[in-house]
């Protein structure tokens, strides 16, 4: 393989304690054996997205593009359907052949302070716009929602701000984007 290119936001920088790691591009290194460029931004949004669009390597065999939980944010974000004109654009310029697309992250859904800027329905909305723009162009869709959903002791996969991973969260995401990869792979 040649490269793969992480594209997102704080939870493909595996965000803890104020700073941003590398565990998710080490994980995925080390488990695929080839190189992984994160170009993640924490805090970003799909509008972000679009002005850093000319830094992925044309080379990149495959992006995995993970936005959308900041565009659902009440208190931050954008607007759903300014979301799905930003998705179309970004899997344009990208192309969908090589391209994998991640849903929203699912906040802790006992944690009440992160919760005051999502709900369910919220989520839910965002996560089919992103769903669907994936799916409209045969784009595999990694579902994060249904992934953390039913997690039980769902809380210990996040930390207290009920928004970025613990070390357990963070791997489940690697495993979760590394069966994605190894399928589109195939």
């Amino acid at each position: 393989m040649k490269k793969i290119t992480l594209f997102g936001d704080s939870i493909f920088n595996a965000y803890q304690n104020g700073c941003d790691t590398t565990v998710i591009t080490d994980g995925l290194i080390k488990a695929l054996n080839c190189p992984v460029e994160n170009l993640s931004i924490s805090g970003a949004t799909t509008v972000e997205a679009m002005d850093r669009l000319n830094r992925i390597d044309p080379n990149s065999e495959l992006v995995i593009l993970e936005f959308g939980t900041n565009d659902a944010a009440s208190a931050w974000g954008i607007e759903l359907e300014k979301y799905q004109t930003n998705l179309e654009k970004i899997i344009a310029s990208i192309g969908a052949e090589r391209m994998i697309i991640t849903g929203l992250s699912y906040p802790d859904p006992n944690n009440e302070e992160i919760n005051r800027y999502y709900g369910a329905k919220r989520i839910r909305q965002y996560n089919q716009a992103a769903k669907k723009a994936a799916t409209s162009k045969n784009i595999p869709f990694v579902n994060l929602v249904a992934a953390f959903a039913n997690l039980k002791d769902i809380s210990s996969y996040y930390l207290e701000d009920g928004q970025h991973l613990t070390d357990k969260g963070n791997q489940l995401l690697i495993s979760i984007l590394l069966k994605a990869i190894k399928e589109k792979l195939q």
